[in-house]
Order: structure tokens, then sequence, then C-alpha cells
């Protein structure tokens, strides 16, 4: 018996030292893998997994708002640009619509007029007195204008001097004052029979301002109640508005023509800012 335990013993104690001689991996090398069964992961390594992971996110979130920040940055930077070049593509001034960057706005010249039109092709002449001298140069520069236009204004200037006596309170006594002036040897007057200075005397109307006023100063030495006073005359003047046409020029012998018949005014041709 107890060589047979011994035996056994030494059976179990060369079997344990062959099991403890083989890899792990042998003792289930034969044994199929299950499926759709997921691997089994230790406590320790998935605190390990959860440290990295949360370390991993903190390093990444700075990145991230950076990115974030400069994406926002650029996408407002990018509408700022798009809505500056819809301005700009809408305006008339540039020459392609159909542009979708930003172009540089060309800056008229100085001398460019503000409606668009190119510089110097609006004027005005004038002023002229008489409507239809004006509406003869009118036709005349037809050929060579796109619009036309009148444009006119009332005036009023001194023509002459009036000197006369106050009116009297009824025409009698009108007559009483001329028979004085007689007596003075002043006869050239009549007596005013409407108007606001009715029963007045007038002594005569004067184009030379020192005459009137030489008149007033004799006769008011002689004791008489004279006055003087500027008559005016009010008349209308005209000038016209006209746009060149393209390529055009109104010949110098138009202009010429009716300024040589506007002999009382002094006529000038200046240029203008264009309208719509």
């Amino acid at each position: 018996m107890r060589w047979l335990f011994l035996f056994v013993l030494f059976l179990n104690l060369a079997y344990v030292g062959w099991q403890l001689s083989r890899s792990p991996a042998d003792s289930y090398a034969g044994i199929e893998s299950l499926q759709d069964v997921k691997p089994i992961v230790l406590l320790s390594e998935m605190k390990s997994q959860t440290v990295e992971k949360e370390a991993v996110t903190k390093q990444l979130e700075p990145e991230k708002s950076g990115q974030l920040a400069a994406m926002a940055s650029d996408k407002e930077q990018q509408q700022n640009i798009e809505k500056v070049a819809k301005k700009e593509i809408s305006k008339p001034e540039l020459l392609e619509t159909n542009k979708t960057v930003v172009e540089e706005k060309k800056m008229p010249p100085a001398n460019q007029l503000l409606s668009g039109v190119s510089p110097g092709r609006c004027f005005e002449i004038g002023p002229f007195r008489v409507l239809n001298t004006l509406s003869g140069l009118t036709q005349d520069i037809k050929p060579y204008v796109t619009t036309t236009n009148f444009r006119s204004r009332e005036k009023s200037e001194s023509t002459v001097y009036w000197v006369y006596i106050k009116p009297e309170k009824s025409r009698i006594k009108a007559i009483e004052v001329g028979k004085r002036l007689k007596a003075k040897k002043i006869k050239d007057f009549y007596v005013i029979r409407d108007g606001e200075k009715i029963n007045g005397l007038s002594l005569g109307h004067f184009k030379n301002k020192d005459g009137a006023y030489g008149l007033t100063k004799k006769v008011k030495n002689l004791g008489f109640n004279v006055q003087v006073e500027p008559v005016y005359n009010t008349y209308t003047l005209y000038w016209l508005e006209y746009q060149l046409a393209t390529d055009k020029k109104i010949p110098a012998s138009i202009f010429e023509k009716y300024i040589k018949l506007a002999k009382k005014e002094k006529i000038t041709r200046l240029a203008r800012k264009c309208t719509s």
C-alpha cells in the first residue's frame, strides 16, 4: 500500500509539473470562440480607461473651443464679406453685377456730375426777356440735345423817377396849387385824376436820378410839398436749360444769332448739374 500511495503521489506531482510548464493559451487553444460576445474587461482596466478618456477630453476642449471660435469668426467674416459684396454689386456704378467678390468702388473725377452723365453735358443759357426768342433758340438746338426746359423769374427795376406834389383834399384845391406853380414859372405839370395820388400834381418822370432830385429841391424851396418816387418796371426773365446729346456740339453761330437779338440783357451760357 505504501508503494501504491507513493506511485499515485508521483503521478499527481508529474501531472502538476506538466500543467505548470504549459502556457495559459494552450489550455483553451482548441476551444471555439464565442460569437457576438463582448470581451471581458476588468474593473481596474475600466477605471484606467475612464481616467485616460477624461484627460484626453480636457486636453481637447480648449482646442475644440478655439476651433469653434475660429470657425464662428471665419463664418461672421464671410457673411460680412458677402453683405458688402451684395451691397457693392447692387450699385449702378459697378460694371459687372454677377461678381460675388467685393470690388473697390471707383470714385468719379472731381468734375464729373452727380447724375452719372458725362461731365460738361448740361448747360443753361439766359436770361432772355422775350419768350419767342428763347423758343426760336430751342428749335434750333433740338438736333443737338436730348432734353430742354424753360426756367423763369420775375424781376423789378427802377426805370424812372416820378416827381409830384402830394394830393390835395379836392380837385379845386389841386387847381389852386397849379395856379401857384404857374406864378412861380413852373409850367410843366398836370393834375392827377385817378389812382392813389388823385388830386395831386405831377411834375414829370425822369430817367436821370440827379435831374429828378434837382427839380424836387427847386420846387420844395418855392414852398410846395413835393415828393420824388422811383417807378419800378416788372418783367419776366427766361433761361433755357438743356442737355447735350452724346458726341454732339451746338455750333457757336446759333448762340451768336440769339445773343445779338437779346440786346438789353447780358446772355451767359453756364454749365449746370444734370438732373435725372
